[in-house]
């Protein structure tokens, strides 16, 4: 296997791993305050905070380098056994600003046009866009991928952590295959994929940059944030399909000019499948679109405090003319990569009867969170809240259960076919009345 396949191949750099660590217990000090004063759970999912940092105290104050010591840093959050707590190496964080000090990040904003899936454990495209590098060179949705640049990614899978949750492991499996397909743009990767007859295809892909904008949010890293929507005709009837894969204040506007454009459309779906969250204020603005008075999607318990979620009605369009929510159908599409505010408002606006949901079970990893800088310059990623949807139900652990479970299949991929959108298309064209 040649030396580029090992365990840290097509991952963002971390090479301050291995450089010296001053004052390790003041960045060790400063997470575990952090966290222990602003953990909605004074339980902490049952640790005991006090006896924990004892145990890890001496583990950091012998940490010499800044790798050894975000091992104990990781072991400490992980102990919480809950989604949103990680530790976020300062190069990665600061990446688009060229890294940290004379440590430039790799460039790794280079696409080869197409998303992965995990299914019936390989890597497999599940689409591809229309302008991209895969689609120019015959790549289709349904193809295996075997390797990239010589390296099986089927090597790469099998070292992932054994995970008894397969979302987790979906999504751990995507983030594996999806740093490996990237790279810097206009690199050429060399990508082996298995095709409908399981004969192996070799096709070199030139990266073009990510479709989209890039955004920010605090200390975390830099996204390409990204919203397409079109109107189909089936059946007589017209649909609007929005799709968009981050919550960012930078795409508002190009949601509320999609809304504008598809107002006179029979029905409207959301697809959110792969988005992964962002800013959780943002889904109460969306949610106001479609309902036509001011309702609760959900409350976020903090240590102290709650904060409900209140969607107002949009009245005005984006010329500030007077407008009514869009009152037709509405679905929404998630998937297993559904994460974190993506489950908050398609959690929310199932359990006000609003929109139906189609797909699969949704990540389950909902709890809001915020990034903080650490003493060595490091991200603190942590939860600061509990979520709960309208009827007092936590979305942690449980995530979405769509109205109709339509699972992904390649064999549907290799029929070009979308079985969770089909579904979607097929009932809000139909017989319905709307919610």
């Amino acid at each position: 296997m040649p030396a580029a396949c090992g365990p840290a191949a097509g991952v963002v750099s971390t090479s301050l791993a291995s450089s010296p660590v001053t004052d390790p217990l003041v960045t060790f000090d400063s997470a575990w305050s952090i966290i222990g004063r602003t953990h909605w759970d004074t339980t902490y999912n049952g640790v005991n905070w006090s006896a924990l940092r004892a145990e890890l105290r001496p583990r950091a104050a012998a940490a010499t380098t800044t790798g050894e010591l975000r091992v104990v840093l990781s072991d400490m959050v992980a102990r919480l056994k809950q989604s949103h707590f990680s530790i976020i190496p300062r190069e990665i964080a600061d990446a688009t600003g060229g890294g940290s000090g004379n440590t430039p990040a790799p460039d790794r904003r280079g696409s080869i046009g197409a998303e992965v899936r995990y299914l019936d454990g390989a890597m497999v495209i599940a689409r591809i866009d229309r302008e991209g590098p895969a689609a120019r060179a015959g790549v289709r949705t349904g193809w295996q991928v075997q390797s990239v640049n010589g390296c099986p990614v089927s090597a790469r899978l099998a070292r992932m952590p054994n995970e008894p949750d397969a979302r987790r492991e979906a999504l751990t499996a995507y983030a594996i295959a999806t740093q490996a397909l990237a790279g810097a743009v206009g690199d050429t990767a060399t990508v082996v994929f298995a095709d409908e007859r399981g004969t192996d295809r070799t096709v070199r892909l030139v990266r073009t940059p990510e479709p989209g904008v890039v955004a920010k949010f605090g200390n975390l890293p830099a996204m390409n944030a990204q919203l397409t929507y079109e109107r189909m005709k089936t059946s007589g009837k017209t649909v609007g399909i929005i799709r968009f894969n981050i919550w960012m204040p930078i795409l508002s506007p190009q949601f509320d000019a999609a809304v504008d454009s598809l107002r006179d459309a029979d029905a409207i779906i959301l697809d959110i499948r792969g988005n992964f969250g962002g800013v959780g204020g943002m889904s109460m603005g969306i949610a106001g679109h479609f309902l036509d008075s001011t309702r609760t999607i959900g409350t976020m318990i903090q240590r102290g405090a709650t904060l409900k979620f209140v969607a107002n009605p949009r009245r005005v369009d984006t010329r500030s003319r007077g407008v009514s929510p869009y009152a037709g159908p509405l679905a929404i599409v998630v998937d297993e990569l559904s994460i974190s505010t993506t489950e908050i408002f398609a959690g929310g606006m199932q359990a006000l009867g609003r929109a139906r949901i189609f797909g699969v079970q949704t990540s389950g990893q909902a709890l809001p969170s915020v990034p903080e800088r650490l003493p060595n310059g490091d991200i603190l990623y942590h939860a600061i809240a509990d979520f709960l949807n309208p009827v007092g139900k936590p979305l942690e652990g449980a995530g979405v259960t769509p109205d109709r479970v339509v699972p992904l299949t390649r064999g549907a991929l290799l029929a070009r076919r979308d079985p969770a959108l089909d579904a979607a298309i097929a009932w809000a064209i139909g017989p319905v009345t709307a919610k």
